[in-house]
């Protein structure tokens, strides 16, 4: 306890520091300390204007604490010495009010005023100083705002886009009467109007084309505006053809100009191939064959040109395994025709890996070597090739005092993924319309423990697609394991393996066949990082309910105990269903806030009284509650008993969980969070080794545990390191109100300390 309270007393002796401190502005100057944007209108926001600021004070955490300056405020004056350049770096420098920087800001936010319609707007700019700070308060009137009160099309340009794009569909205007005159929103519909007509054999179409003309000598703020061309076109007729017609595609050729050992390029014999119209360039032997080139092409012989069909050849080209470089060019033949090169540079086909590892596992230490190879060009059409194999030994403790700990594993895993979908009676089109791939796996795994030697084998076809570049679908057309144990401990099947006790039937030799499918949406990374966004998957998954249904067709005999077997083998059965979404709120540039909720749902089903383990859910963890580790909470009001192994029975069928976590920048590259966890697991059906697990509306939700606390992530941009230490609130293995859990009451046992990579969701 005197040290968590020496701890405490650290922090708060930094919050203090970063309180209120002008160590280092210079006399004269001002620190600034607050900056406020004051408009009230619907329309016309704060955030919106607060781009357009040259100066933003120093970062705050809860809008309060300047930690990033205090730790730049810790430095001394000897830059000499390394700590002090240290802590300048890590820190935030002072930011002192510049007098020009904030007219300059008053004047851009006039101007985008002036741009949304607000032809009146007024900034007044108000400043209040106290010591050696400055609080600086932008203060809008926006006056009434300029209305579109008709808009129209030139004639001219009506007739051009009329007689050259087929009347389908058509361009749909987004500028309509009774709008502000937002010169954003005109520029915008320029760009679109473009995009539109490129998209539609229009190569030299761009918008600068476009010009727009307002009459706002109506008065009462209204302005009449119509689309035009611009003047030099409409003087100029071959110009305007030029820029107006329509191209359609004539030749493609590939380009695989690989570099060869002991070859030069510029001098080696050229070679071609044809292939339905496309035609290949290489040297030698190819590296790629062209038909999988031809497939991820979307530009075609003939066809008019679309900018569309030219994003969607490069992001499918780039995403082969074998190609490095892409790069499509474009040359007139002819008033009405383009031809495109194709230019292809190839990435290393071969690399393998092998690692040595040290291993801690729940305190039992060990070591480890992982060794993998791919290989991604196999049979020269873009299949990837992959290999893992991994052997461990682990050693150290006991387990429950009955044997000595000592496992090893090997293990080994085959996959081959094909840059197509593998699947009879779908049509050309329709496969290169879903971004689609096709993966084959083999695995196999060996344990030897002291309870038991298994063995675990499986082999699965999986299909990927995407129909958008943030939305993915994922389908297990086969996912078969077999599961053999050979030998298990006669004492350890006495202690854990019951005939009560669901942990038996994940040491019996079974199989479990199962099909899935999956649909994920991630904006992260698509938007600009000042939006919020979310991300959001789920899954459904079956097992065993197929091979039910035929057993039963042909009318097998189930065993004394109704349990139906495959050559002797019992066979999983049931369906599970999962759901996960987040939104990550942005509130500043170095602080978000967000929510997250996870629901999941397995049934057992006919052949099986439980689900097998590695499918049943979990609470605790770093990317659970994090007031528990895992496998120790739940299933709803069951208690933990610490130095007894009882894993097993802290597993469910049923996962509620809600996360917050607000995210801040501290310093340098650490990041900080505050969290607060809620959840639990329950279980379908009432066994008596998970007593007071069982899942009932009238009390599930006095079971939900509750814990809060704080993380600190060092942030290296390509992946995060994350340590977050979690308290417990509310423990429902208590009763009444001895399941609240006083702040800092047996913090040692009742809090969890985790190291992780990533974010946890």
């Amino acid at each position: 306890m005197k040290n968590v309270q020496k701890l405490i007393f650290c922090v708060l002796s930094m919050l203090m520091i970063a309180c209120s401190s002008t160590k280092y502005v210079p006399e004269g100057d001002y620190l600034l300390n607050q900056e406020h944007i004051k408009v009230h209108s619907k329309q016309v926001t704060a955030e919106t204007l607060a781009p357009f600021l040259r100066q933003t004070p120093n970062q705050r955490i809860f809008s309060v604490f300047r930690l990033q300056l205090g730790v730049y405020d810790l430095s001394g004056k000897d830059t000499t010495k390394w700590i002090n350049r240290w802590l300048r770096r890590a820190g935030e420098k002072p930011v002192i009010y510049d007098s020009l920087a904030m007219e300059v800001s008053r004047q851009e936010m006039k101007k985008e005023l002036q741009n949304e319609g607000y032809q009146h707007a007024i900034v007044d700019v108000i400043t209040k100083k106290k010591k050696k700070k400055i609080n600086v308060t932008y203060k809008i009137t926006l006056g009434s705002p300029y209305i579109i009160s008709d808009f129209n099309v030139s004639p001219k340009l009506d007739s051009l886009i009329a007689i050259h794009v087929p009347p389908k569909g058509g361009f749909d205007y987004s500028i309509q009467k009774g709008m502000n005159f937002n010169v954003n929103d005109l520029d915008q519909e320029r760009t679109d109007l473009s995009t539109y007509l490129r998209n539609n054999g229009f190569y030299n179409i761009t918008r600068e084309v476009f010009h727009y003309r307002a009459d706002t000598t109506l008065g009462k703020n209204k302005a009449i505006v119509e689309l035009g061309l611009r003047r030099d076109l409409l003087a100029n007729d071959t110009l305007l053809q030029k820029t107006f017609s329509r191209k359609k595609i004539g030749s493609i050729t590939f380009e695989t100009m690989q570099p060869m050992p002991g070859t030069n390029t510029s001098s080696a014999q050229k070679d071609t191939v044809a292939y339905e119209g496309y035609t290949m360039i290489y040297h030698g032997t190819p590296f790629l064959r062209i038909k999988p080139l031809v497939f991820n092409t979307f530009v075609t012989p003939g066809g008019y040109y679309s900018e569309k069909d030219v994003r969607s050849t490069f992001a499918a080209l780039n995403a082969l395994p074998p190609v490095k470089y892409v790069n499509l060019q474009f040359k007139e033949q002819s008033d009405s025709m383009l031809s495109c090169n194709v230019q292809i540079t190839p990435d290393k086909l071969q690399s393998f890996t092998n690692d040595i590892e040290g291993t801690n596992s729940g305190g039992n230490f060990g070591v480890a070597e992982d060794f993998s190879y791919q290989h991604r060009n196999l049979f020269r059409g873009a299949e990837l090739l992959k290999f893992h194999a991994r052997a461990s030994y682990e050693s150290l403790g006991s387990l429950s005092n009955i044997f000595s700990y000592n496992a090893t594993e090997l293990a080994g895993d085959v996959s081959l993924k094909y840059p197509t979908f593998l699947f009879p009676f779908l049509s050309h089109d329709f496969k290169r319309s879903l971004h689609g791939s096709t993966t084959f796996s083999l695995g196999y795994n060996y344990q030897v423990r002291p309870e038991f030697v298994r063995n675990l084998a499986n082999a699965g076809v999986k299909y990927i697609w995407s129909l958008s570049r943030n939305t993915t679908f994922t389908f297990d057309l086969l996912d078969l394991s077999y599961i053999y144990l050979p030998r298990i401990d006669s004492s350890f099947r006495a202690t854990y393996l019951s005939n009560s006790s669901p942990l038996r039937f994940s040491y019996e030799n079974q199989m479990i066949l199962k099909t899935g499918f999956s649909m994920q949406h991630i904006e992260q990374g698509m938007n600009n990082a000042h939006l919020s966004y979310v991300n959001w998957r789920w899954d459904v998954s079956e097992a065993g309910n197929l091979l039910d249904g035929m057993l039963h067709l042909f009318k097998a005999t189930p065993d004394p105990d109704g349990v139906y077997r495959l050559f002797h083998i019992r066979f999983a059965q049931y369906i599970k269903g999962d759901y996960d979404i987040s939104y990550n709120q942005y509130l500043s540039p170095d602080n978000r806030m967000v929510y997250h909720f996870n629901a999941g749902l397995v049934c057992p089903l006919g052949n099986a009284d439980v689900v097998p383990f590695e499918e049943r859910y979990y609470a605790g963890g770093a990317d659970g509650v994090r007031g528990w580790s895992s496998y120790t909470l739940g299933p709803g009001g069951y208690p933990y008993s610490s130095g007894v192994i009882d894993f097993v029975n802290h597993t469910g069928d049923i996962k509620l969980q809600g996360n917050i976590e607000y995210r801040f920048k501290l310093f340098w590259q650490f990041d900080g969070a505050l969290f607060y966890d809620a959840g639990n697991i329950w279980t379908i059906r009432n066994y008596s080794t998970q007593p007071n697990g069982v899942f009932n509306f009238s009390t599930f939700y006095k079971q939900i545990a509750m814990s809060y606390g704080l993380g600190v992530r060092f942030n290296l941009n390509y992946f995060v390191l994350r340590m977050d230490l979690g308290h417990q609130l509310y423990n429902p293995a208590f009763r009444g109100n001895s399941a609240w859990i006083p702040a800092l009451k047996g913090f040692s046992k009742r809090s969890a300390l985790f190291f992780a990579i990533g974010y946890p969701f």
